[in-house]
């Protein structure tokens, strides 16, 4: 009983209405005719396993030296898991992030942790400040192995891909990813190949800007936001600061550069594109992950359950943080634990989807504020 009162008998449950965006999509308005919400298609690209970016044997390499890297961190330190790969996290968004981020290591962890980390705590952990001699060599490799071999990123030529050759770029596109030196890499690449194209970068701080012919010029993001709006910019680069509060109904398609490994952030990022307002039936949407990555991993466990798990709660639930982190320390069976304790009925199912007799004439007409506010003040 105590494990299920929360679930069953929480004021959210017993006095909030759920509809969900296939509700509102596929409910008619008696009024209007009309169904309440109009419908935006979602096209999906990259979720077979043949689309993950297969890298090169140099990138593979130094790949595994970054799993290397953070499997002995992870046996020392008692940091939080989520920091512990935080060298995983940022090469599986960019191989050029990854050897920022190693490079600052070895010289100074200051910087290290920045805004486009969720969390701070290592900020000022000693613990992994202080690396030991191994962990150190095995760093040092990781950067020798990338600055040995300049052969370019392949996820720019699936983006370049996505823009040019799909046509992407005339229907207007946002690319996200977790972090700033993910998008300005990407920004200062394009605008070698674009140069007369103005390449918008929505981050947070004072980031923010446009490039253009390869020279970056500051804006403030309520700028961009303008341009695009007015169709002056057709391609936003966005750290996940343009993931909330950003209406892009202008643009057509979306990138993801990475996939953040916490779940809401993704159904953020969509929200972007997928909202009242868009012109088109059907927007495009491309998820890039490099093959045999923690995040392939993932997406290869969660692939059978995914659509069952979106449909039952409209996003992946945050819990599923947490299988990221236990698929990069290779905890398989504890990361598939984590999977099926997803409730397999939504709360308000569970609440409400049967039949029992009510005594209507018990029932309030209407909860005005005042007994609204009544009501959720109580404990449950």
């Amino acid at each position: 009983m105590v494990k299920t009162f929360a679930q069953n008998h929480n004021p959210f449950i017993r006095h909030i209405i759920r509809r969900t965006r296939d509700y509102l999509e596929n409910t008619i308005d008696l009024e209007t005719g009309e169904p309440y919400l109009k419908k935006v298609e979602v096209e999906l690209f990259g979720e077979k396993d043949e689309d993950a970016i297969r890298l090169p044997a140099y990138l593979r390499d130094a790949y595994g030296l970054a799993e290397e890297f953070c499997e002995l961190l992870g046996n020392r330190v008692k940091a939080a898991g989520f920091l512990k790969t935080l060298l995983l996290r940022r090469v599986g968004s960019t191989i050029y992030a990854g050897k920022m981020t190693a490079e600052k290591m070895l010289r100074d962890w200051q910087g290290v942790i920045t805004e486009d980390d969720e969390e701070d705590e290592a900020a000022n952990n000693s613990e992994m400040k202080n690396l030991t001699s191994e962990e150190r060599k095995v760093l040092e490799r990781f950067v020798a192995a990338l600055n040995a071999n300049q052969v370019r990123d392949p996820k720019y030529d699936a983006v370049r891909a996505c823009l040019l050759e799909k046509g992407w770029l005339e229907l207007g596109c946002i690319v996200f990813s977790q972090y700033y030196d993910s998008v300005y890499w990407l920004a200062e690449n394009l605008s070698r190949e674009l140069p007369e194209e103005k390449i918008g970068i929505y981050a947070g701080g004072q980031h923010s800007g446009i490039m253009y012919n390869g020279s970056f010029t500051w804006a403030s993001r309520e700028e961009l936001k303008k341009k695009v709006s007015q169709g002056e910019i057709r391609l936003l680069l966005g750290t996940d600061a343009a993931s909330e509060g950003l209406n892009l109904q202008r643009l057509g398609t979306l990138i993801n550069l990475d996939l953040p490994w916490n779940p809401t952030r993704l159904e953020q990022r969509k929200g972007r594109i997928q909202r009242i307002g868009q012109i088109r039936d059907t927007v495009y949407i491309y998820n890039l992950r490099y093959k045999n990555s923690v995040e392939d991993r993932v997406h290869e466990l969660l692939s059978d359950r995914m659509e069952d798990i979106y449909k039952l709660f409209g996003q992946l639930p945050d819990v599923l943080e947490d299988v990221w982190v236990q698929m990069a320390f290779g905890e398989i069976e504890k990361a598939k634990q984590t999977i099926d304790a997803v409730q397999k009925q939504h709360p308000f199912e569970i609440k409400y989807h049967q039949i029992k007799k009510i005594p209507w004439e018990s029932c309030a007409k209407v909860l005005d504020s005042t007994e609204r506010r009544k009501y959720l003040s109580q404990g449950w």
